[in-house]
């Protein structure tokens, strides 16, 4: 890896400049090919990612959703209101199945494929 990745969960942040992507809900398989993702590409900006787990953080997340580049988050997480409002962002991608919102958004990530597309055009 030749640039620097940052992982920040609640209740830091960072005031580095840098590509910054919120990962929300995420099961540990998710996480990993995230990781897998980043690690092999050539070349990446400064990257930031704030990672959490659903667990009362909402105005934490509410506010890294302001400052980032995109969203990926699991459809699936426990709390679906979060789910819905990120959804809604159209900067946002997920994992697993939308309930009644899979009209709202058509960016579900189903093969690594798509999330590398994404993961290149942003952070190369």
């Amino acid at each position: 890896m030749k640039n620097k990745i940052t992982i920040i969960t609640p209740p830091d942040d960072i005031l580095q400049d840098g590509v910054r992507i919120l990962c929300y809900g995420l099961e540990k398989e998710q996480t990993l090919l995230i990781s897998s993702i980043i690690y092999n590409l050539e070349e990446c900006k400064p990257t930031i990612i704030y990672v959490s787990n659903g667990q009362n953080d909402s105005e934490w997340v509410l506010d890294k959703k302001q400052k980032c580049s995109i969203i990926i988050f699991n459809a699936e997480s426990q709390d679906q209101t979060m789910v819905g409002y990120l959804s809604a962002q159209t900067n946002s991608y997920y994992f697993g199945e939308l309930r009644s919102l899979s009209s709202a958004n058509n960016n579900k990530i189903n093969e690594k494929q798509k999330l590398t597309k994404i993961m290149e055009d942003l952070i190369t």
